[in-house]
């Protein structure tokens, strides 16, 4: 099983790639070169797949992390608190909220 940084890694870098393909296909250009248009829409389609696939293995290594750490926390050795990551992420970037202490 892969490490879940690299997965995403690679889902941030084929994003990039789609965006910019996405702002080719949407300029004056695409028009004119046809055969770039039609090429890139290909390869569209490989990224799309390639992201879907992606996710699932990034899901898939959550749910795996997630486990191991539900069977650390139930150990007696392990009294650290479990802490969801995710929702201290999500509050830290969210501009409503400020720390004041």
């Amino acid at each position: 099983m892969r490490n879940k940084q690299h997965i995403a890694k690679e889902i941030v870098q084929l994003t990039a790639i789609k965006a910019s393909c996405n702002h080719f296909l949407a300029s004056q250009r695409s028009v004119v070169e046809v055969q770039n248009t039609t090429q890139l829409r290909q390869n569209l389609c490989v990224i799309n797949r390639s992201l879907r696939e992606l996710y699932g293995e990034f899901r898939e290594a959550e749910s795996h992390q997630a486990k191991s750490q539900k069977r650390a926390c139930h150990e007696p050795s392990a009294m650290s608190p479990q802490i969801n990551t995710k929702a201290i992420l999500l509050f830290n970037a969210d501009t409503r909220f400020t720390i004041t202490e």
